[in-house]
């Protein structure tokens, strides 16, 4: 007698959503490590790029990785809108069931990534933050970074070193993109949904090329205007 395939359970699906603003150098390793952290989750992996405006050859780059890599997608912005809305237009375009969120430029180690799934599935919960746990830039921007940090848990009890490393579900991103606010800040939606989160420490690791893009003018623009989402 043949098996009753019926009641297999379907492969869960995976995407990864990664902002692009001047990634060029970083892409083709991250893919690389990308795909080969995930092959043993047995998982349907999708690696979703969001083109913020990037005015390096990251497209073009990315375009071209898409015909030997088959979990591959790109959204390409017609101009810049900043991290925030490129994380946004990434989770309103994945239908998977978990959805991760992770920097394009190698400093969120994609190893991480099999941990995190881990996390979310043994604890049953909706999103699970990589937070850092040692320093990964100038000691004057670590403070600025924690100033910041500190305002947020004042307002959504964010968890201490968390940002937009983070592993969701599908129902803390239907949640999230439920909040229709002008602005959009990821770390603060999560935790204003009050839905179940954890935490994995993780060592972040120093970028590998290049420099930020942020200038400090523009640290302190997103800061405020990150604030703002959650007075919304």
């Amino acid at each position: 007698m043949q098996p009753d395939s019926s009641h297999v359970a379907p492969k869960k699906s995976l995407t990864v959503v990664l902002p692009v603003y001047r990634n060029e150098a970083s892409i083709a390793e991250l893919v690389t490590r990308l795909e080969q952290a995930c092959a043993p989750l047995d998982i349907g992996l999708e690696l979703l790029f969001i083109d913020d405006a990037s005015p390096d050859n990251a497209y073009e780059l990315i375009h071209n990785l898409k015909s030997r890599h088959r979990t591959i997608r790109i959204i390409r912005h017609d101009h810049n809108r900043g991290q925030q809305e490129a994380i946004r237009s990434g989770l309103k375009n994945s239908n998977s069931d978990y959805v991760a969120v992770m920097d394009a430029d190698l400093q969120d180690p994609p190893e991480v990534i099999p941990r995190l799934y881990r996390e979310i599935t043994t604890r049953q919960a909706n999103a699970v933050f990589a937070v850092r746990s040692n320093p990964y830039q100038s000691t004057g921007r670590m403070t600025t970074s924690r100033v910041f940090k500190w305002l947020v848990r004042q307002m959504v009890n964010l968890p201490r070193g968390a940002g937009c490393f983070v592993l969701m579900d599908r129902a803390m991103v239907h949640a999230v993109l439920g909040f229709e606010t002008k602005r959009f800040y990821l770390p603060g939606l999560i935790c204003k949904a009050k839905l179940t989160i954890s935490t994995l420490a993780v060592e972040r690791e120093q970028r590998p090329q290049g420099s930020s893009s942020y200038t400090s003018a523009m640290r302190l623009k997103t800061a405020l205007s990150n604030i703002k989402c959650l007075l919304e």
